[in-house]
């Protein structure tokens, strides 16, 4: 691809060509969406990179990604790590129908950005993986990841059929023990049910409470982000935010409270988002595999079907090293850090 075809293009162009072409973009979701995009990296205090693609000077096509300076070095993601995006990639006009294509496009992108940006580490996560993947050349690598996904166009009586037994008796177990389903609008109340659902699990939140105000602040009004509190004996006890449009659903954080865990308010609350979702008219359910036992067993409750994002990483082999090192330091450092508050709180478990 000849690189004079990209450019990089402003917040205001990508908002009036996503708007004007909303219905017929090919691979949009609800990440491409300019408002998730901006919230996103104002909350993280990253920068937006739109990448656009042109023919003849009609855009055509846009990668939009995320734009972070660590240390000397500058990362761009469609999506980065952190920014609770599934996968981003290019939304087009036209269907870029094989991997080499995407592949091209792909290397012509990271070209441009090192050239104009300076960027030495590129990460593109793609909705699917391919049937067969590319060969690769020098300083690219890749890898696959499991997406739960579930088909909503059966309906809901359809879907409730569906579902595995013990899910069924859960959302009833809920139902039962008065749990109601009510809007979300504190998030300091949802980024301290964070807190306490990571402590459970000796890690901390990447997130700070801004990232949550943010999301509820700017998405909820233009109708993009479900933020949902599972409220039982008239306290909200836990909470779930889902981010969608037109077409899906992608279920995006969850936190409850730990004195009651006992309650099956996950299964209800994400039952509301498919029952919800359903009803509208979207077509699909998204939930991330997480590699926990007990939280994919919960996830496959609902039965999807599991398949693979794949992700595609530019970079050369001593800073794809020194990342692999850095998330394994910050992971560890997460941990102690989480050991510490709560030895802090009870003196008793440093014995």
């Amino acid at each position: 691809m000849n690189l004079q075809q990209l450019k990089i293009i402003g917040i205001d162009l990508y908002q009036d060509w996503f708007d004007a072409h909303y219905t017929i973009l090919e691979y949009r979701s609800p990440f491409h969406h300019p408002a998730w995009m901006e919230t996103v990296a104002r909350s993280l205090n990253f920068k937006t990179v739109y990448v656009g693609i042109f023919e003849k000077n009609e855009l055509i096509s846009v990668i939009p990604g995320f734009l972070y300076q660590r240390g000397l070095m500058r990362l761009f993601g469609s999506p980065l790590r952190g920014t609770m995006t599934s996968y981003l990639g290019a939304t087009s006009l036209k269907p870029i129908s094989t991997i080499q294509e995407q592949m091209d496009l792909l290397t012509a992108c990271n070209t441009f950005l090192s050239k104009k940006l300076g960027v030495a580490y590129s990460r593109f996560t793609l909705r699917n993986e391919p049937p067969k993947r590319p060969n690769l050349t020098a300083n690219w690598d890749d890898k696959s990841s499991g997406s739960y996904r579930l088909d909503l166009t059966s309906g809901v009586e359809e879907l409730w059929k569906n579902l595995k037994s013990d899910c069924r008796r859960n959302i009833r177990r809920a139902r039962e023990a008065g749990i109601e389903i009510t809007p979300l609008e504190d998030a300091g109340l949802f980024y301290n049910m964070i807190k306490a659902t990571f402590s459970r699990h000796g890690s901390t939140s990447f997130h700070k409470e801004k990232f949550f105000q943010e999301l509820l602040n700017e998405l909820i009004p233009r109708d993009l982000l479900w933020a949902w509190g599972a409220k039982y004996e008239g306290q909200t006890i836990a909470g779930a935010l889902f981010l969608h449009d037109d077409q899906e659903i992608h279920f995006i954080s969850g936190a409850s409270l730990p004195q009651f865990g006992s309650l099956p308010t996950s299964y209800l609350l994400h039952w509301k988002a498919i029952e919800t979702g359903t009803e509208l008219g979207l077509r699909i359910f998204n939930s991330e595999r997480s590699r926990i036992p007990s939280i994919d067993k919960f996830k496959e409750s609902f039965r999807p079907v599991l398949e693979k994002r794949y992700t595609l990483i530019n970079a050369p082999g001593y800073l794809r090293l020194a990342q692999k090192v850095y998330i394994k330091v910050y992971s560890r450092l997460r941990n102690l850090n989480s050991r510490f508050q709560r030895e802090k709180k009870d003196p008793q478990l440093s014995t």
